[in-house]
């Protein structure tokens, strides 16, 4: 059976410390380089998925579909390498229950231990990067309160950036927060869903996933 999950309480709306720097300016440009890989999930066949003890994680209906008990998070990975990406994809969770999260991954481990970055928005509209060593989830940014991730049933477009030890968070073209961590420099994309109570669910849809190489590039600031 695949590692796909580990049980943990992520408390996105709370209050730390250590702020990183955030604002409607990042510091640090960018410049794509190719275009690595896309998918519409017809069949999902180049991702991880599972199927068992409650939990679904796979292609239905030309969307990539987590669904997921409460007080756990699950990923999902793709097998190709990609070190310093850029990663868009929209996400809509479909279930009532908005104390969630969910986003896109990089720089995961090939061996499928769940270590790696995690980019994640709320349904009530929070939005934090996250560092996994396979185990639980800590903080790279706090969570924060984001006017630009829409809530609820709506669709967020979301823009992972990964390049060198720069990360940044964008939802809906809107740039939201960014850190330096160097705990991971290569590795592969991934889909990450969070619920974060016992008896509650998280269904989340993933659809028109685009992931470029990218480098570091101030002339666009």
């Amino acid at each position: 059976m695949l590692k796909l999950f580990a049980y943990i309480i992520l408390a996105l709306a709370c209050g730390c410390t250590g702020l990183p720097r955030s604002g409607s300016v990042p510091s640090q440009g960018y410049r794509y380089l190719e275009l690595a890989l896309q998918d519409t999930f017809e069949t999902g066949d180049a991702w991880r998925g599972y199927d068992g003890a409650g939990i679904f994680l796979g292609a239905r209906n030309g969307a990539f579909l987590i669904d997921i008990p409460g007080r756990q998070y699950v990923w999902t990975q793709h097998d190709r390498p990609l070190d310093d990406v850029v990663i868009e994809a929209e996400l809509m969770q479909t279930s009532s229950d908005d104390h969630n999260a969910f986003g896109l991954a990089c720089r995961l481990d090939p061996g499928n231990s769940g270590r790696g970055y995690y980019f994640l928005i709320s349904g009530d509209g929070y939005a934090s990067i996250r560092w996994s060593n396979g185990r639980s989830l800590e903080q790279v940014t706090p969570a924060r309160p984001a006017a630009q991730i829409k809530r609820g049933g709506d669709r967020n477009r979301l823009r992972a950036v990964c390049i060198g030890d720069y990360l940044a968070l964008w939802v809906n073209d809107q740039f939201i927060i960014e850190a330096r961590d160097r705990r991971a420099s290569a590795g592969v994309i991934g889909m990450v869903g969070v619920m974060n109570y016992e008896g509650r669910r998280l269904t989340l849809t993933i659809d028109n996933l685009k992931a470029w190489r990218a480098t570091l590039d101030d002339r666009g600031l």
